[in-house]
């Protein structure tokens, strides 16, 4: 199995076929930010995600940690698709976002947390079907 193939097979059964086939298919054409979409298969997904040493829930703690940090609600967002398939639970989750505050701040947290939310709401995981407030700090 090639790098590309272990690559794209740890991206759909992290993200499912969608997100492998948009990925598999951006990382072989040559198209403008095709050479990064394959270092992103062929690096990051095929050789770091697949190492030893730490299981991919728990390297999914420590990719949604460094997009709290970094303020990257999109990225967050994806991580946090991924830690659910990868086993992680919301309040495995919401611990994340809770050690990330006195490291990182409010601001950054918050972010993180409306991004949270979409996610939460998207993949129909709401405790309350009724609510319809804000999960954000405000």
């Amino acid at each position: 199995m090639t790098n590309r193939e272990a690559g794209i097979n740890v991206v759909r059964e992290m993200m499912g076929d969608e997100a492998a086939a948009k990925l598999s298919a951006s990382a072989g054409s040559n198209t403008f930010g095709a050479p990064i979409a394959a270092y992103a298969v062929d690096q990051v997904f095929a050789d770091i995600w697949t190492r030893p040493g730490l299981d991919r829930r728990s390297r999914s703690l420590v990719s949604m940690s460094v997009m709290i940090a970094m303020r990257q609600p999109h990225e967050f967002a994806i991580h946090m698709g991924a830690g659910l398939n990868n086993g992680l639970t919301l309040k495995e989750i919401e611990e994340v976002l809770i050690q990330a505050l006195p490291y990182v701040g409010y601001p950054a947290t918050a972010t993180a947390l409306a991004a949270a939310a979409e996610v939460i709401k998207e993949r129909g995981l709401d405790v309350d079907k009724n609510y319809s407030g804000h999960r954000g700090l405000l």
